[in-house]
């Protein structure tokens, strides 16, 4: 019922006699088979120890749930807030739940009558009074006002008001409202505990169609479409409020709120808001002045919106303005902004990651939680966590790499494995620290010039003859497909292959004349006879699935160094598969105006050299050598 409730776990008679029960309080209740002599309960309890009794409760005024069995309530009357059963519990006298039922089991009440909010029921079947509960709640249409007396006294009910001039003039509501007749006033109104929704389709006048003289607070969603309202008294909402298609509202004492929208052609006026329960955005035609505001929860745009008090933003900020805010400390999300700034004040930023914000100015930081290197020159020994995108896929921080093909805030956000596994991922193609230091580090990561990168290197090279490399088994099992696949370009197409027992499907042979050179340096013609074969694996082997059961397979071609005679593979796609040697010269792509200026091949593994007649800038498409340009190119391979 509250927004800040204060916490009492219960896990034996002692915490009962330290504890001080008021309206701040959230039970949680762990010891079993306790009884407890609650008459009322200003707060919520959560009810977790089995064969816990209340023989003289009457009144939860909070939220109750019942995740314990053998419970009993024998005389409970009313829960004020949410009440949720996952286990039967003694509640024979219940007669009203003002806010939403939640359930998961089979169960009858005796004598429930009335049920405020939404009715969620998964795979259970519940009666109340020989009736049965269905989801949701009938909704009341009013057209005339004589409808209104209809209307239960208690405000439990949902309802939607298509009459003009109707007056509601009940002091509270549990439910729904949908308000689309004009001139619809609420004199009494203090508390709504549901959604409120206005849309008026009456466009002829400037005043304001809703008035809402005393409504004090509310709980749930507030929307206004195409209309406009007051709210002189309202304090708190802890709901969101969105504003769309030419609403306008004021909000004159509001200090709390959950998430503000104020979409194109509206406006708001917020003189003392204070604290922002959701995200902050504003499109509108105005700007929105909120000089008292210092907390926004979620993210917060800036936008047409002047907030020179902010403190805290627990998203994202995004700044839109040349606006100063020299009084904000704390931002739990990432900065967005398409140029440097300067922040007077801040100590504390989420992430920092945006490469625009490098020559930015943050005199007062004290503490980054994640730091993408690049971002912010000489602002490393502030982060927690650094992370350093070393490929595509392959990002490292101090003890842990990220596998990932996407933008860095989702990067974070990924599976964390330790410097273990990425040991024992490397030892399946490395020999040796050093061959790994010669052959990838030098060749494939984007190079690092810092300590903390460094001592990364270090941790891998004394973890290097600690690790058995990783065994098959281990990571084709893993359910996360993106480090299955980083384990797999490790791993080696060949042995891949193998393990998968895959099939092959073509082959064919060709002979290569190849130009050598003699110790005197002499060139000199060789013929050789190359193999070439292609495979075909399952993707459910794999791992992938493909929609609608096409590309059932993935194929790979397999060729033998003629140097060496050690086999290699490399994947194709599978418009080769079906020609050996197709498959092989289609691992070769260029643009293809360059193609007839072509004098010669020369291949090392997956390097190709191509030497041309004369300079061609590269033009147009870019495509596979048939077999046949490919051999006749083809003059040098190890």
């Amino acid at each position: 019922m509250t927004n800040t409730l204060k916490r009492c776990k219960i896990f034996s008679e002692k915490d009962i006699s330290e504890a001080i029960f008021d309206e701040l309080a959230l039970i949680e209740i762990y010891a079993k088979n306790m009884t407890f002599d609650f008459i009322e309960i200003k707060g919520d309890l959560l009810l977790r120890g089995e064969g816990c009794s209340f023989p003289n409760l009457v009144n939860v005024r909070g939220n109750l749930s019942i995740d314990a069995q053998n419970c009993s309530f024998p005389i409970l009357k009313i829960v004020e807030g949410n009440f949720t059963m996952h286990h039967p519990a003694i509640v024979d006298q219940l007669e009203k739940v003002k806010g939403n039922f939640k359930c998961i089991i089979d169960f009858s009440f005796k004598n429930l009558t009335a049920i405020g909010g939404s009715v969620e029921l998964k795979k259970s079947t519940v009666y109340a009074k020989n009736n049965e509960l269905i989801k949701g709640r009938v909704i009341i249409p009013i057209n005339r006002q004589y409808e209104v007396e209809k209307l239960p006294k208690d405000g439990i009910f949902n309802i939607d008001i298509f009459g003009d001039n109707i007056v509601i003039p009940h002091q509270e509501i549990r439910g729904r409202i949908n308000i689309f007749g004009k001139n619809v006033s609420f004199p009494n109104l203090e508390f709504v505990h549901g959604w409120l929704k206005m849309e008026s389709n009456d466009q002829s006048t400037n005043e304001f169609t809703y008035n809402f003289p005393v409504l004090k607070k509310m709980i749930g969603n507030l929307r206004l479409q195409k209309t406009k309202a007051s709210f002189p008294k309202l304090k708190e909402t802890s709901g969101n409020i969105h504003l769309e298609n030419g609403s306008y509202a004021t909000f004159p004492a509001l200090e709390k709120s959950g998430g503000i929208m104020i979409n194109h052609n509206c406006g708001a006026f917020f003189p003392i808001l204070n604290e922002v329960g959701g995200n902050l955005q504003n499109v509108g035609f105005e700007t929105c002045y909120l000089n008292t505001l210092q907390k926004v929860k979620g993210t917060f745009s800036t936008y047409q919106i002047l907030a020179p008090n902010i403190i805290e933003v627990g998203g994202d900020f995004a700044i839109h303005t040349k606006a100063d805010f020299d009084h904000l400390k704390r931002i739990n999300g990432k900065i967005q902004s398409s140029s440097k700034v300067t922040l007077k004040s801040l100590e504390y930023i989420g992430n920092l990651d945006n490469i625009n914000l490098k020559d930015s100015h943050f005199p007062a930081l004290k503490e980054i939680n994640h730091y993408f290197y690049g971002t912010h020159v000489g602002l490393e020994h502030l982060a927690k966590n650094v992370y350093f995108k070393i490929t595509d896929s392959l990002y490292l921080t101090k003890d842990k790499f990220i596998v990932g093909r996407t933008q860095f805030n989702h990067i974070i956000h990924l599976p964390h494995y330790n410097l273990k596994k990425l040991v024992s991922i490397l030892k399946l193609r490395h020999s040796s620290f050093q061959n790994f230091k010669t052959r990838e580090v030098e060749r494939e990561w984007d190079q690092v010039n810092s300590p903390l990168f460094e001592k990364i290197l270090d941790k891998i090279e004394k973890l290097w003859n600690k690790v058995e490399p990783i065994k098959f088994e281990v990571f084709f099992s893993d359910q996360n497909r993106n480090f299955k696949l980083f384990c797999f370009s490790y791993f080696g197409v060949g042995n891949l292959m193998k393990n998968l027992k895959a099939v092959k499907i073509n082959e064919a042979k060709i002979e290569v004349n190849y130009f050598g050179y003699d110790d005197n340096g002499n060139e000199f013609l060789t013929e050789k006879m190359n193999h070439y074969e292609v495979h075909q694996v399952e993707n459910e082997k794999l791992g992938i699935f493909v929609w609608g059961g096409r590309n059932q397979y993935s194929y790979a071609v397999k060729c033998w160094c003629p140097s060496t005679e050690k086999e290699h593979w490399l994947w194709i796609e599978e418009e080769y598969k079906n020609n050996a040697l197709s498959a092989i010269a289609s691992t070769f792509r260029i643009h293809e105006n360059i193609i007839p200026h072509i004098k010669c091949l020369k291949r090392q593994g997956d390097l190709l050299i191509c030497e041309l007649k004369k300079t061609i800038p590269p033009r147009g498409s870019i495509r596979a050598l048939t077999a046949t340009e490919y051999f006749s190119l083809l003059e040098v391979e190890t």
